[in-house]
């Protein structure tokens, strides 16, 4: 196994905080009704993840290419089993909010070194690499959507709260073992040039797709209690939409990546993924929002998780395409995280509030269609080859020439 043997930790512990943060979407109504507040109060709750990553990512990557990767893992541990400890005992939701803000600090200092990890280990694999990173987030992100009703409903609110502890901290104590041998000097440590003008594109990508994972995640219980489901059977189908939306992902991004990579079809993986992304967005909105058909509507999470987060995966590579060195490359991921996440923060802040009546969903419809849209429209112009490579390339032939 070599190398790879050595990022299981690392993954794991992706998957926990996967798991404990999606483990609060299929409970959205039960969690509204515990602390009497509102539908976008609870989405603050999910969406919290998504603003540690706009405050904290570009710090986070700082720490691990300024210091070491495993500075930013050892913290992210720790941080996770504090903040989850205190989630589990919050007597109301302020402390429930500012706790869970602790626990989700955690998701940018794991996240945001995920592209130093594979420039430097595995150089020649970024794709593969990051693509399973990414891969098992969400596949601990849909084992919370899939579980979480049925751990409420054989232990309620606090075993499930308490399930996430005993996970986070299994993954403490794993990478407090596991990643010593992480390397700790990379090639170049300046950041200088670490930021182009191109990358823009990127983050857009990763902004709206990580947006409407999320949103549709926390809503689809609420809707399908519109459609006349009852509170229990729209709590499970819910649980079971987001987590299709997130096992999806978690396939999406390990499988595809991976393929394109070997193939060497960098941008045929871009259009490819980009353009099956939106006609399953298509799918997914209208089923939701004007359809009872749970087939239907499971398919459209599914498949939108599918191309959806094999699209940000490959989004995400795209951006150390940009750079020339793994500890830029790590920079590189974190700045494509925080600006991505803006769209976890905002949008379903924003747009969540329209799909709990029938009298405001057509404007939250509407606003997701134009926003997939937009990201299939620039899948053909991300960058899919390395910038030095071709100023390298350019430079042997002048050389020929003279």
């Amino acid at each position: 196994m070599g190398n790879w043997s050595k990022l299981a930790p690392y993954w794991f512990l992706l998957f926990t905080i996967g798991f404990g943060w999606f483990i609060l979407s299929p409970l959205v109504p039960i969690l509204g009704k515990v602390f009497g507040v509102n539908l976008t109060s609870i989405i603050l709750l999910i969406s919290a993840y998504g603003y540690t990553m706009v405050v904290l990512g570009l710090l986070a990557g700082y720490i691990s290419a300024k210091f070491t990767v495993k500075a930013a893992l050892y913290s992210a541990a720790i941080i996770s089993v504090i903040g989850l400890i205190g989630r589990a005992i919050s007597p109301n939701y302020i402390s429930f909010l500012i706790t869970g803000i602790i626990a989700a600090i955690a998701y940018p200092l794991a996240m945001a070194p995920v592209g130093t990890v594979a420039d430097s280990m595995f150089k020649d694999k970024s794709h593969t690499v990051i693509g399973i990173s990414v891969g098992l987030l969400f596949l601990g992100m849909a084992f919370g959507a899939f579980l979480g009703p049925g751990i409420f409903t054989d232990f309620g609110l606090s075993g499930a709260l308490w399930t996430t502890v005993v996970l986070a901290i299994i993954a403490a104590i794993w990478i407090g073992f596991g990643i010593k041998g992480y390397p700790t000097f990379y090639k170049g440590k300046s950041l200088k040039g670490s930021f182009k003008l191109g990358m823009i594109k990127n983050w857009y990508v990763g902004l709206s797709i990580s947006a409407v994972s999320v949103m549709f995640g926390g809503v689809a219980s609420t809707v399908l209690i519109l459609h006349k489901f009852s509170v229990l059977s729209a709590l499970s189908y819910g649980g079971l939409m987001g987590g299709l939306a997130f096992l999806g992902s978690a396939l999406g991004a390990i499988i595809l990546p991976p393929l394109f990579e070997k193939y060497k079809q960098f941008r045929l993986g871009l259009v490819f993924t980009g353009v099956l992304m939106f006609l399953a967005t298509i799918l997914m909105v209208l089923g939701l929002s004007y359809t009872s058909a749970i087939a239907a509507i499971a398919a459209g999470f599914f498949l939108f998780g599918f191309f959806g987060n094999a699209y940000w995966s490959m989004a995400m590579t795209s951006t150390t395409n940009y750079v020339s060195d793994p500890a830029q490359a790590g920079f590189a991921t974190s700045m494509y995280s925080v600006f991505t996440n803006l769209g976890v923060a905002f949008v379903p802040v924003i747009l969540g509030g329209y799909f709990g009546s029938f009298s405001t969903i057509a404007i939250g419809v509407t606003a997701v269609l134009i926003l997939e849209f937009i990201s299939m429209v620039l899948s053909p112009v991300l960058l899919a080859r390395k910038v030095a490579a071709k100023v390298s390339s350019v430079a042997r032939g002048r050389k020929r020439k003279s």
